[in-house]
C-alpha cells in the first residue's frame, strides 16, 4: 500500500512539480475547448504534484520512521481566510498525535484512528515524535501491510490518506508537540488526540456535524470521552467525559451533565478548523511542556468570537494514567515551575481583574517575589486588538449556570459554629478525593483571620427550583462540598457536583438546624472522648507489665503469672530475647535515669533494652549516652518508649512487640490558635539573634533529640540543656537548630522534625517563621502537585484538642439535644467584589446562543 512520509522535498519533487506545470500547460494548448481544457489541466496538474508528496514503499514492509531534522513551525496559507463565515465547508481531517516515549502506544493508535475513519475524511495522521530516545518507529500489522492498490477490506472508505512524521530532536513537551503538528496540518479540520486512544467508527462525521451547526469555521467541539484497557486495546464500561469548568485557582475539573456548550477543554482530543487554528494563533509559543494550553485555548475562543461544543456521536476510547500500573504513566518528568508558568500567562492573558483571584492562591506566590517570572505577554495583547476579544465577566456571565448558579461566585463566605460546643466546621485535607469534617476551635482575628479550610458558603444549583444557586455547602477555595450517606455516618466533603445532582450533598441551615435533604435527617456533633482518656485505655490494653523486685523490675505478662520478658545470653553479639517462666535467671532489670526518661540494664551485664528505632524490643549492648531507642518511661506500670512520632507500649500479643499508642504529650501541627500548647516564645534572646524557644504555659523550653537516621526529634525540658538554641534564617524562611545545624521540618506533616535543612532555599515543609505575638511557630502556606495540594498555615501544639466529628440524626433528636449552628465571620468574597465592579455585558452572549444543562 501507498504510505505518505512527510521528508524534505528532494530533487525528485521538484522535477516532478515543473513536469506537472509543463504538462498543465501543453494540455491546455492541445484541447480546444475553454472549460473542458482548464479542469483536463488541472486535473493532469493536479495528479502529478500529489505524487510529489508520496512515497512508495516497499510491499510487506513494516512502517519504519527514519531520523528527521528538529522541526520549525510552518505558517500555511489558507485560501478559505478571505471567505464569509457562512461559507465555511470543512470536508478533510488532519489528525495530529503529539507523542513522547511512547512506542509501546503510537503504532496502535496509528493504525485504531486509520481503521475507524473514513478514508475520503482522513488527509493524513500526522505524527509528533516529541524527542523520544529510542527514536520512535512504528510498526502496522496486518492487514495494514498490503500490496499497493489492493486496498485493505478491513478499514472504512477506499482511499488511503498520509502517514506523517514531524521529530523534535530533543522532548519540548505537549504543547510544542501540538503546535508543530497543528501548523504542518494540511486537512480542513485539525484534529488532536492523545497518542493513546481509539475512536469509534462515525467519530469524524460527528465532529463535521457539530462543526457546521452554526455555520462558520470558529466552533471546536470534543468527543465523549470513554476509558481504554491499554493491554487488550479495547474500549471499557465505565463513566464517561465531555467537558470541564475552570476553577478560580486556574485548575479545571470534569463538569457532569454540561450539555451541548463546553466552558473549558480537557485539552487531549478537540478538533477545530484551520482556520480557526490560523486566526487565533493557535499554542502560546511561549508555554513550556504542559498544562494551562487548555485553559489559554478555551478562553480564547470563546472570549474571541468562536465556541466550543460536544459533538454528538463521537465517542474515543482513551488511556487514562494510573499510578498502579507504570506502562500508563508518563515517561518523561515536567517541571513545576513551567506548569505554573503556563497557567499563570493563560489567567494574566484573559482573566482581567479576576487574576487578582487567582494570584491570592500560594502556588502563584513565586510570580510576585521574584522567583519566577510569566515573562512577556506582548502576543496575547496583539490577539486581543486584532480578534477585538471580550472581557472576563462576559464570560462569567455566559456560563452563569457554573459560576453565579453553581456557587462559585459566592456573596458572601463565612464560619459555621455549632452554638453549644462554640466549634467550628472545619475540612480534614486527606489524600483522598474524599475529606473529612472535624468541629475544632473556631480560628479568628488572632491568625489574621479565619482559616479556608474554615470558611464555607453557598454552593451547588437548586434542581428543586429553577436550577439557580443553591443546594448545598461548598468549603470556599476548595471544590470540597459538605456530604452525608444517611442517618448515624459521619459527615464528610466530597468534590463538589455543582449542577445539584448529587443529593448526598443536599444541606442547608434552616430554623430547624444543619438539613440534610429537606429535612431528612440534621447533622449533630459528637462528644469526643478526652485524649488522656483515650490514651489511657490504649495504654492499659499493653500486656506487658512492670513488676517491681527487690533489685530492680521485670516485665510480666499481663494474666500469664509464670511469663516474664528473659534475656537469654551474656555476649550482646548473641544474645536474644524471649518469654520464659519466671524467677529465672536474665529477667531483673537494674533502672537508672537516662535523658528525660530511664534505661533499663540487666542485671550485672552491659545488655539493655532497646526499642530498635521503634520497629521492636531487642536486648543491645547499653549506650553510655543518651540514646533515644534505650530511653524508656514507665507509666501505669507499662513500659512505654516515646522516641519517635507516636509514643509505644512494650506489648505481647503474638510475640513482643512495640504497639501504637493514641497521641498524646507529643508536638503536632495543627490549626493557630492562641491557646495552651501553642503558645512559644522566644526567650533569652542572645546578641548574635539565637534564642530559646519557651512555652509560656509549662515553662519548659524545646529541646532536640537525635532520631532515626537524620530526624530529630523535638519535646520540651527545662531550659537549662546545651541542645535548646534557635536561629531564624529569614531570607529562607527557615528555622534552624544551632547545635545540629538541622532546620524545622513537618516530617509526616503532622508531627514536626529537626531535619537537614534544605538547599538553597527551604521548600514547602521547612518554611517556618517566628510569630512574636501571640507566640507561635508557624509553619507557613505551601502547595505540592501544580497547586492541586495546598496546605494551610498550622502552628506547633503539644496539647491539641481532641476533634469532635459531626453525624446525622433525626432532627428532632438533634433539636432535643440543644444542637444549633449559625454563620459567624461573614465577610464579602473576593470574586463577589470584581464581579460586581466588573462591566457587564448586553447584546446576545459569547458563541451567539445559550444551551445551559
Amino acid at each position: 500500500m501507498k504510505v505518505g512520509v512527510q521528508c524534505i522535498v528532494n530533487r525528485f519533487s521538484l522535477l516532478v512539480l515543473a513536469l506537472s506545470g509543463a504538462l498543465g500547460l501543453a494540455i491546455a494548448a492541445a484541447v480546444p475547448k475553454g472549460l473542458v481544457k482548464w479542469c483536463t489541466a488541472l486535473v493532469a496538474s493536479c495528479f502529478l504534484m500529489g505524487a510529489s508528496y508520496v512515497e512508495t514503499l516497499d510491499e510487506g514492509r513494516p512502517l519504519h520512521w527514519e531520523p528527521k531534522v528538529k522541526v520549525e513551525h510552518i505558517q500555511l496559507q489558507d485560501a478559505s481566510l478571505g471567505l464569509p463565515n457562512d461559507r465555511w465547508v470543512g470536508e478533510t481531517f488532519s489528525v495530529v498525535l503529539p507523542c513522547a516515549y511512547e512506542g509501546l502506544y503510537a503504532s496502535r493508535t496509528v493504525e485504531s484512528v486509520w481503521r475507524h475513519t473514513k478514508k475520503n475524511r482522513l488527509k493524513e495522521i500526522i505524527v509528533v515524535d516529541d524527542g523520544s530516545s529510542p527514536k520512535l518507529e512504528l510498526e502496522l500489522p496486518e492487514p495494514l501491510q498490503v500490496t499497493a492498490g489492493s486496498g485493505p477490506p478491513a478499514l472504512r472508505g477506499a482511499s488511503e490518506p498520509a502517514v506523517r512524521l514531524l521529530r523534535h530532536s530533543k522532548t519540548l513537551g505537549l504543547i510544542a508537540a501540538k503546535k508543530t503538528g497543528g501548523d504542518a496540518a494540511l486537512g480542513d479540520v485539525i484534529v488532536f488526540f492523545d497518542c493513546h486512544v481509539k475512536p469509534r467508527d462515525g467519530w469524524e462525521e460527528a465532529f463535521l456535524r457539530q462543526m457546521h451547526r452554526a455555520g462558520d469555521h470558529r466552533t471546536m467541539v470534543v468527543p465523549t470521552i470513554t476509558a481504554l484497557n491499554p493491554d487488550t486495546w479495547e474500549e471499557t464500561a465505565g463513566a464517561t467525559s465531555q467537558a470541564c469548568y475552570m476553577t478560580w485557582n486556574a485548575d479545571f475539573t470534569w463538569l457532569m451533565n454540561p450539555g451541548r456548550d463546553v466552558p473549558i477543554m480537557s485539552g487531549g482530543l478537540l478538533g477545530l478548523s484551520k482556520r480557526w487554528w490560523q486566526e487565533t494563533g493557535g499554542y502560546d509559543d511561549r508555554m513550556v511542556a504542559w498544562g494551562g494550553e487548555n485553559i489559554d485555548q478555551s478562553l480564547r475562543s470563546w472570549l474571541c468570537g468562536g465556541r466550543i461544543e460536544v459533538a454528538e456521536g463521537a465517542f474515543v476510547a482513551h488511556m487514562w494514567r494510573d499510578a498502579n500500573n507504570p506502562k500508563t504513566q508518563l515517561k518523561y518528568t515536567m517541571k513545576t515551575e513551567d506548569v505554573m508558568r503556563n497557567k499563570a500567562r493563560a489567567v494574566s492573558a484573559w482573566l482581567g481583574p479576576f487574576a487578582n483571584k487567582t494570584f491570592t492562591f500560594p502556588e502563584y506566590d513565586e510570580f510576585f517575589n521574584g522567583e519566577n517570572s510569566i515573562g512577556d505577554l506582548s502576543n496575547f495583547n496583539e490577539l486581543r486588538q486584532k480578534l477585538k476579544c471580550a472581557d472576563f465577566s462576559s464570560y462569567i456571565q455566559r456560563f452563569s449556570y457554573v459560576y453565579l448558579d453553581g456557587g462559585l461566585v459566592p456573596e458572601k463566605v463565612f464560619q459555621i459554629q455549632e452554638v453549644s460546643t462554640g466549634l467550628c466546621l472545619e475540612r480534614e485535607a486527606k489524600e483522598t478525593r474524599s475529606h473529612g469534617i472535624v468541629l475544632s476551635p473556631c480560628v479568628g482575628e488572632e491568625n489574621k483571620g479565619p482559616i479556608e479550610t474554615q470558611l464555607w458558603h453557598p454552593g451547588n444549583r437548586d434542581r428543586s427550583r429553577d436550577g439557580s444557586c443553591c443546594s448545598g455547602l461548598m468549603n470556599w477555595n476548595f471544590l470540597q462540598c459538605l456530604s452525608a450517606g444517611g442517618h448515624g455516618t459521619p459527615a464528610a466533603t466530597e468534590e463538589c457536583e455543582i449542577g445539584g445532582h448529587n443529593a448526598h450533598q443536599h444541606f442547608r441551615l434552616g430554623p430547624e438546624g444543619l438539613v440534610w435533604r429537606n429535612g431528612l435527617e440534621c447533622l449533630a456533633p459528637t462528644t469526643p472522648e478526652p485524649a488522656v482518656d483515650v490514651y489511657n485505655k490504649a495504654l492499659s490494653s499493653c500486656r506487658l507489665q512492670v513488676q517491681e523486685v527487690d533489685s530492680g523490675v521485670r516485665l510480666q505478662v499481663q494474666g500469664e503469672a509464670l511469663l516474664c520478658v528473659t534475656v537469654d545470653g551474656a555476649d550482646p553479639e548473641r544474645v536474644t530475647l524471649d518469654l520464659q517462666e519466671c524467677d529465672k535467671d536474665g529477667q531483673v532489670f537494674a533502672t537508672k535515669t537516662y535523658g528525660d526518661g530511664v534505661q533499663l540494664q540487666l542485671l550485672n551485664t552491659n545488655i539493655c533494652l532497646d526499642a530498635g528505632q521503634g520497629e521492636h524490643i531487642l536486648p543491645y549492648a547499653c549506650y553510655p549516652d543518651d540514646n533515644r531507642n534505650q530511653a524508656w518511661s514507665i507509666t501505669n506500670r507499662k513500659l512505654v518508649w516515646d522516641g519517635g512520632y507516636r509514643s509505644k507500649c512494650a506489648d505481647m500479643k503474638d510475640k513482643l512487640s512495640l504497639h501504637d499508642l493514641p497521641e498524646h504529650g507529643h508536638l503536632t501541627l495543627a490549626a493557630c490558635s492562641n491557646k495552651p500548647g501553642q503558645r512559644i516564645q522566644r526567650h533569652d534572646v542572645h546578641p548574635d539573634g539565637s534564642f530559646l524557644l519557651r512555652d509560656a504555659d509549662l515553662g519548659k523550653c524545646l529541646s532536640a533529640k537525635r532520631g532515626k537516621e537524620f530526624e530529630t526529634q523535638l519535646s520540651f525540658a527545662s531550659c537549662d540543656q546545651s541542645d535548646q538554641r534557635f536561629r531564624e534564617l529569614k531570607g529562607r524562611q527557615q528555622v534552624q537548630h544551632i547545635p545540629t545545624g538541622f532546620c524545622f521540618d513537618a516530617g509526616n506533616d503532622n508531627h514536626p522534625i529537626i531535619y537537614p535543612c534544605h538547599e538553597p532555599k527551604a521548600q514547602r515543609k521547612q518554611r517556618f517563621a517566628i510569630v512574636d505575638s501571640p507566640g507561635w511557630v508557624q509553619l507557613m502556606r505551601g502547595w505540592e502537585d501544580n497547586g492541586r495540594k495546598r496546605f494551610f498555615e498550622r502552628c506547633l501544639d503539644y496539647r491539641p484538642q481532641p476533634p469532635a466529628r459531626a453525624v446525622l440524626k433525626k432532627c428532632a433528636d438533634a433539636k432535643e439535644a440543644g444542637v444549633k449552628w449559625r454563620f459567624i465571620n461573614t465577610q464579602v468574597s473576593t470574586e463577589w467584589q470584581l464581579w460586581q465592579n466588573a462591566a457587564k455585558p448586553t447584546g446576545l452572549p459569547l458563541g451567539g446562543d445559550v444551551a445551559p444543562p
